[in-house]
């Protein structure tokens, strides 16, 4: 930011000093007042304040055709017409482009130097011209103006040349000489336009050629004007718009987020960007470069300290950024944004972009930042839905274990990999259940199912499967487990059902359990069913009808 305290206060005294110079000329009467009537003089104000306002933006620089008037004006009017009207339009169009974030930081440095800049492209042109000859007024377009008007533009030209390097040197912008010349081009062809116009009403009234020139103008301004808007964002909307499509089509969480990573690197411009992604109770954070999980990027910190409510925070150029945000980045970085979707049930989105073009991120690009937000929320709101809905149908809703259905999809999977084999099916069921519902009541139950399941889970391996099959009944999966190992891991089970009463409601409940075992030695020796049918036959056989409250397993039983 030293670079751009020091221009402004360059800019300001450099333009302090043209003001008190222009002041002391018309004291001491090298310039004398314009001459033209007040009311002409006030509609003439009026033509460069609508060019002004109505401005072209290439890369950062604002070209407005006000210069086609100005020049015109010097011609037809004087020199000190024009630089009047010129700086009136100039100090119009700096307050109508003051953004409020930014305005004073904006007004500060660039005003002073857009002044100069505009008073530099009236005098040198209309010294040039008048040195070599030139006369203003109707007479100006004669058979002799043709070398003073060769001058006033080539003067022009070289100006222009002289203001690409003055950007540069001023705002750190690098805007190729072509895309400078390209727009000087449109203006003074346009001025041409008007001196063709006094050319043809020669005996008409100024006021009257000014206006149909400026006329005819403006209907070519803003033809251009479209055609840069068209050509600049018609086929970057349209990418966007297939960014939030396939964004909306990601079927989980995981999906979305590298699908928005991935879109948001082919679709916008930075050198560094960071998105803050919060899903319910989490907060991830992505570098948009790497794609890659990060720490809290110190960025968020430092905008929800300076602008904790902004959903959109946007800087075009260095000198406007706030002064902790300056120090946090290169020095090289023009244009900031900072978008905070709005949060959809507990879903919010927060993407800060920034890099070396000044004016990147205009507001039709912004509004299309914003609807990727709301698109991508949109998705992971419906992928966590649907993935609700799928745990619920796969869940039983007493025990938070699986259900019955979840235990066979889990089971088939897991018997089609060879690497989980030997795989051992185990069958519980409480003893006397319905007896625990008929003397204590159903509610009761439901609570000794609850801390059933509940020991269930504390005797398991981290990679073993648990589901209720139904009523009292309960299911284990265990992978990587022989006949053996899970004949231990059935009994430690049984004991830790047995060691304790079951509290419930002040009652103290003894429940006993008779598990029933088989094993898959290896992959293709049994289906998934046979194994099922056979750990419940082994429960019955080696467990009920055995005294209950045991281990049986199917290959033991000789029955």
């Amino acid at each position: 930011m030293n670079h751009f305290r020091k221009m402004s206060v360059l800019g300001w005294s450099i333009w302090s000093v043209l003001f008190l110079f222009t002041i002391g000329l018309f004291a001491l009467d090298i310039l004398h007042a314009p001459t033209i009537d007040p009311l002409s003089f006030i509609l003439i104000s009026l033509l460069v304040i609508i060019f002004q306002l109505d401005s072209i933006e290439v890369k950062g620089v604002y070209f407005t055709f006000s210069e086609s008037i100005v020049l015109i004006l010097f011609l037809f009017f004087g020199f000190e017409t024009a630089l009047i009207v010129n700086q009136i339009g100039l100090f119009i169009f700096q307050f109508a482009n003051l953004k409020p974030k930014v305005a004073i930081r904006r007004f500060r440095f660039t005003y002073p130097w857009n002044a100069i800049t505009a008073y530099l492209e009236i005098v040198i042109p209309a010294a040039v011209y008048l040195a070599i000859g030139g006369e203003t007024g109707l007479d100006f377009y004669s058979q002799e103006s043709f070398v003073p008007l060769a001058g006033l533009f080539l003067a022009i030209f070289l100006n222009t040349v002289f203001q690409k390097y003055q950007v540069k040197w001023w705002f750190r912008v690098d805007i190729a000489l072509s895309d400078f010349m390209k727009i000087a081009f449109y203006t003074y062809v346009v001025s041409l336009i008007f001196i063709l116009a006094a050319a043809l009403f020669r005996e008409t009234n100024l006021l009257v050629v000014s206006s149909i020139a400026a006329a005819l103008t403006f209907f070519i301004k803003r033809l251009l004007i479209q055609k840069e808007r068209q050509d600049a964002f018609k086929s970057l909307i349209e990418q966007y718009d297939e960014a939030k499509e396939t964004v909306s089509l990601s079927q989980s969480e995981a999906q979305a987020i590298e699908v928005f990573l991935s879109q948001c690197e082919q679709l916008n411009h930075y050198d560094e960007g960071y998105v803050e992604f919060r899903l319910f109770d989490r907060i991830l954070y992505f570098d948009l470069k790497t794609r890659q999980p990060i720490d809290r990027p110190v960025v968020y910190a430092l905008l929800d300290i300076s602008q904790p409510n902004d959903p959109v925070l946007d800087y075009e150029m260095r000198f406007e950024w706030d002064a902790s945000l300056s120090d946090a980045f290169h020095n090289d970085y023009h244009s900031f944004v900072s978008v905070r979707s709005e949060e959809i049930e507990g879903i919010r989105t927060w993407i800060v972009m920034t890099g070396e073009p000044v004016y990147g991120y205009p507001k039709i690009i912004q509004q299309e930042i914003i609807k990727l937000l709301k698109s991508f929320n949109r998705t992971i709101s419906r992928c966590h839905e649907r993935d609700r809905l799928y745990t619920e149908s796969r869940t039983d809703s007493l025990t938070l274990l699986a259900n019955a259905r979840a235990f066979y999809e889990y089971g088939i999977q897991q018997i089609s990999d060879i690497s989980m084999y030997p795989i051992s099916v185990t069958m519980l069921d409480i003893d006397f259940f319905k007896k625990i519902n008929d003397t204590y009541g159903h509610q009761v139950g439901d609570h000794v199912l609850q801390e059933f399941g509940r020991r269930i889970r504390q005797v398991l391996r981290t990679d073993d499967f648990a589901a209720r099959y139904g009523g009292e009944e309960f299911i284990l999966l265990l992978n990587q487990c022989d006949m053996t190992q899970a004949i231990e891991v059935a009994e430690r089970i049984r004991h830790q059902i047995e060691a304790k009463p079951f509290c419930v409601d002040q009652h103290e409940i003894s429940v006993t359990t008779s598990i029933g075992v088989d094993t898959i030695e290896a992959f293709g020796n049994k289906r998934l069913d046979d194994t099922i049918r056979n750990a419940d036959r082994a429960l019955y056989v080696g467990g009920k009808y055995a005294g209950r409250n045991r281990v049986a397993h199917f290959n033991n039983l000789t029955t």
